[in-house]
């Protein structure tokens, strides 16, 4: 018989889990699929209502309704990783006791099944912009998704500094759910930093989300810029989290397994 190499295990395991996380997060509740997809869309619904109340051609050239929707869609990505990577460790102990188990597989499970349901609302949004004859096109389709993929990492980094903290310190897990809360004003999803006055605009780019969000919206419409994206800042806040949370997971990996 032949011995399976530590990433066939690792394979095997997370799609184990991932099939486990689908059916405990969507069979047993009705409706699940639906608000999981159509989370977004109420809020891109609710806040272009009251910006075309407010002042109907505030972006010339943009679509408004297509502006939210890519920033709600890439800030709920980021956050659901967040949020789902915190309780990861609890909600799966049980499953510690078989050894192929490792904590590590839970959070790269979720942030899977994360990415996975936030591919399938991306579409469900093009279909519904396609049907309404908005103007879905992308500047530069490249950079967007390297700006995804970037976000969907710093989110994991973050998720796993977050889960291992957490696990020790309940404490610290409620105040990331807190946190997460004034970050959907204050991440630059419904209007530009250009847009903000200038003393605004400085106190907003220390947000790290600004910068992911401004530059999939640079890259997305051709009216758009990343003239206030640093990449040199964004990069530090992906390579931070991660190595802290790499650093004291392998430090704390067997008291997870045990406790």
């Amino acid at each position: 018989m032949t011995k399976r190499t530590s990433f066939a295990i690792f394979k095997s395991v997370v799609i184990a889990l991932f099939l486990r996380e689908v059916q405990t997060r969507f069979g047993t509740k009705k409706m699940g699929y639906f608000w999981a997809i159509f989370d977004a869309m109420l809020m891109v619904l609710i806040f272009a209502g009251l910006k075309t109340a407010i002042a109907e051609n505030s972006m010339p050239g943009i679509d408004f309704p297509v502006f939210l929707a890519t920033g709600f869609l890439a800030f709920f990505l980021w956050r659901n990783i967040v949020k789902s990577s915190i309780g990861a460790f609890s909600a799966n102990q049980a499953l510690f006791a078989y050894r192929q188990v490792k904590p590590f597989d839970t959070i790269v499970t979720r942030v899977v099944l994360e990415m996975l349901v936030s591919s399938i609302a991306t579409l469900v949004f093009l279909a519904i912009g396609w049907y309404f004859d908005y103007d879905i096109a992308i500047k530069d389709f490249n950079m967007v998704m390297l700006a995804v993929i970037w976000l969907c990492i710093f989110g994991f980094g973050l998720g796993l500094m977050s889960a291992v903290f957490s696990y020790f310190y309940e404490t610290f897990g409620k105040m990331m759910n807190i946190i997460m809360t004034p970050l959907l004003f204050i991440s630059a999803l419904m209007y530009t930093v250009d847009s903000l006055p200038p003393l605004l605009r400085e106190i907003i780019l220390y947000n790290p989300l600004v910068h992911f969000i401004e530059m999939i919206h640079g890259y997305y419409f051709n009216t758009l810029d990343t003239y206030y994206v640093n990449y040199e800042y964004m990069m530090y806040w992906t390579i931070l989290p991660l190595f802290i949370g790499l650093f004291f997971y392998v430090r704390s990996e067997k008291r997870i397994l045990s406790s």
